[in-house]
């Protein structure tokens, strides 16, 4: 420990990375199910001859399977004896994410939580407010819940969100920017997994309960469960945003940053009614009010932000919004059916063409999935695709590459110490480079080594592991690591878009004529389809990758990005095999070699012994290094001409702010060398050393 409340740099920055990359796993898993579920529920058809307390069904087309879902209103007269359940994932994102406030906003209070400027607390206070503040928050909603005004959806909706207005402007003054936001997303996330733990799972537990009594349940129960699960869903992208906020120093350090907070939670609530009256099938003429509630609440966020009105601040913002609203949709998707796969049991007396069924509980709803191994006899007149949340998630994808890296290359992307390349050199290799990946891809899929998968496998980790060099010996750090990322997304988007659906409708086109299908077309979607599963992990590891420069901008960046592919890849086979029903002691052997990419990881990511400089630093010496290298661009007016905002609202003007960021500093600027971005500034190594022998003397 390097004081009673900060960690060592290199322990914050790996726990940061494995707990960030846990809680963004298991936060898709849970929002995307639920996204899932949702659509679904919009999408039921009813037809004469259901089977009795049937609402409705579905026929669904994923990975080269045909699913058939059907709903109950309540409960099926006869319990099945396997339920599949829904809680894990929303109990695994609270857990994580406290985790990751803990690292983040306890451990260096002083930095992330505490700004002197706003309200002068001292660490134990800031952090006994803070976890206060969290059981307050659900306290309150659930009483508000369980009370008369529960009773009315409008009076607990004006309720629920004066709430998180009062919690916003008192965060606002009593915490750092970027700590108040962060504390908004976890009153309301605290609220979202304790609707699941506390309200939800109890409910469903009491009605299966009752059901396997005979006796008929409590229909308030179910009620009350459908409530909380609502508030869940309209609460999901306003958290979202909050979440994202800290990238944002325009919204977190805005003046009136509170009533900042309650525009988005208008915005986000108004455009979640939108896509869930839509997915209903309700006409334009409808709902089309939320639309002007949503370009004036986004719009009233944009004036009062603290960032000029045309800056690529808000192109960023909303369409990273956009990105991890599709990336979930699509992600949390997959993770669904994976799971559902593998849940499948083959019971006696099933139709002809089944495989296996399942019968699920989710948001107080009890479902009945069939698959069916080819097709059903008679196909159905409507069919639900998955395909437009992966090309979402591309193009939205694309888009921030090209807001953030390629319209601010010289920034991000290109990093004069690695490669001096112009500003169309770069964007030019990026892009050539995407192709490329997916080209050499697909003609090894085609290849006589696309039929050995452990073959295969190598080759693509070979490929992946080559681009990682090339990146890494081309752009800056940041620039590698998110291009490794995008390269790819690119290839399972690709797999979704020029594989996996066109199979799918050849598929389905000869049924329609009544002819049988291809079988290679369906054994070529399932080998896409598994290569997107074991792909998955990976891809998020390197898109939260930019929060630990520890990783980016070590000399063996390239090396790391293969370790992690290596542990993401073998963690998902792990967890896929779990669901599968495998024993542990036939899978044990990933574990080993999990904790040996970890291991050497930790080892070549150890900081090296500082060089400091040999003498006496004074504070006006380390001071006058940090606003001439660093304030140009951490200051409250910029002179960087491409930054407006000083980047997660770290100032560095005054000795106050260089002491109470020193951490910060020492870390980006002195072990890494991250920053100033790509040494536009000229810092030297004497003075880096200057300022490790300041802050070491602190």
């Amino acid at each position: 420990m390097r004081s009673n409340e900060t960690l060592e740099p290199f322990i914050a920055d790996w726990l940061n990375l494995l707990i960030r990359w846990g809680h963004m796993v298991a936060g898709i898993a849970w929002i995307g199910t639920s996204f899932y579920f949702v659509a679904l529920d919009f999408s039921l058809k009813t037809r004469d001859a259901l089977p009795e307390g049937v609402r409705g069904e579905a026929w669904e087309v994923h990975g080269g399977g045909f699913y058939h879902v059907q709903k109950y209103v309540s409960a099926p007269s006869s319990l099945p004896q396997h339920l599949t359940w829904f809680k894990w994932e929303a109990y695994l994102t609270w857990v994580t994410g406290f985790f990751l406030l803990a690292v983040v906003y306890y451990v260096n209070a002083s930095a992330n939580l505490i700004d002197p400027a706003v309200a002068k607390l001292a660490p134990w206070q800031a952090i006994v407010i803070s976890l206060v503040s969290i059981v307050a928050g659900w306290v309150i909603y659930d009483g508000l819940c369980r009370s008369p005004i529960g009773r009315n959806t409008a009076a607990l909706a004006a309720c629920v969100f004066a709430l998180i207005l009062g919690f916003a402007y008192v965060f606002t003054h009593l915490f750092s920017g970027r700590g108040a936001f962060i504390h908004v997303g976890v009153i309301v996330g605290t609220i979202m997994a304790a609707n699941v733990f506390m309200v939800i799972i109890p409910n469903q537990r009491k009605i299966t309960a009752a059901l396997l009594k005979g006796e008929v349940p409590d229909p308030r129960l179910g009620a009350i469960g459908k409530q909380r699960s609502l508030h869940n869903t309209y609460l999901t992208l306003p958290v979202l945003l909050m979440m994202v906020s800290n990238h944002f120093a325009m919204l977190t350090n805005a003046p009136n940053a509170w009533m900042l907070v309650g525009l988005v939670f208008i915005g986000g609530a108004a455009l979640r009614h939108f896509l869930v009256r839509h997915e209903v099938g309700d006409p334009l003429s409808k709902i089309a009010w939320t639309l002007p509630v949503i370009f004036i609440s986004l719009g009233g966020a944009w004036l009062l932000s603290s960032s000029p009105l045309l800056s690529l601040d808000w192109a960023n913002l909303f369409i990273r919004w956009g990105h991890m609203i599709a990336g979930i949709a699509w992600i949390g998707t997959s993770f669904y059916f994976v799971a559902l796969d593998f849940s499948l049991r083959k019971e006696s007396g099933m139709p002809r063409g089944v495989g296996g069924e399942v019968w699920e509980v989710h948001g107080g709803g009890f479902y009945h999935v069939r698959k069916y191994l080819t097709a059903p006899e008679t196909l159905p007149k409507d069919l639900i695709w998955f395909r437009w949340e992966a090309y979402l998630t591309w193009v939205t994808g694309f888009l921030l590459l090209i807001v953030l890296y390629y319209l601010q290359a010289d920034s991000y992307l290109i990093d004069p110490n690695v490669m001096p390349l112009t500003q169309v050199q770069a964007i030019s290799m990026s892009v050539a480079s995407l192709v490329l990946g997916w080209v050499l891809y697909t003609a090894l899929c085609k290849s006589p080594i696309g039929r050995s998968t452990g073959l295969l496998a190598l080759c693509l980790f070979a490929m992946l592991l080559a681009f990682a060099w090339g990146y890494t010996h081309l752009f800056s750090g940041r620039g590698a690591f998110i291009h490794i990322g995008a390269l790819i997304g690119t290839i399972m988007a690709a797999n979704v878009f020029m594989v996996i659906i066109p199979n799918q409708r050849k598929i389905t086109a000869a049924l329609v004529k009544g002819e049988r299908p291809d079988p290679r077309l369906g054994a070529i979607g399932k080998q896409r389809s598994l290569h997107n599963t074991y792909l998955t992990l990976p891809v998020l590891a390197m898109m939260v990758s930019n929060h630990v420069p520890m990783i980016t901008d070590s000399p063996y960046a390239w090396l790391l990005a293969g370790l992690i592919i290596l542990a993401g890849g073998l963690a998902r086979h792990f967890l896929v095999r779990t669901e599968v029903g495998d024993a542990h002691a036939d899978i044990a052997w990933t574990l080993p070699l999990i904790g040996a990419a970890l291991a050497f990881g930790l080892i070549i990511t150890q900081p090296g012994k500082l060089v400091l400089f040999q003498g006496e630093v004074s504070d006006a010496e380390a001071l006058a290094i940090v606003q001439t290298r660093c304030a140009v661009c951490h200051a409250e007016q910029p002179t960087d001409a491409t930054i407006k905002v000083a980047p997660k609202g770290v100032h560095l003007e005054t000795l106050e702010q260089l002491k109470r960021y020193a951490a910060q500093v020492e870390v980006q600027a002195v072990q890494n060398k991250a920053m100033p971005l790509g040494n536009r500034t000229g810092i030297t190594d004497e003075e880096r050393a200057k300022l490790g022998t300041w802050i070491a003397r602190q």
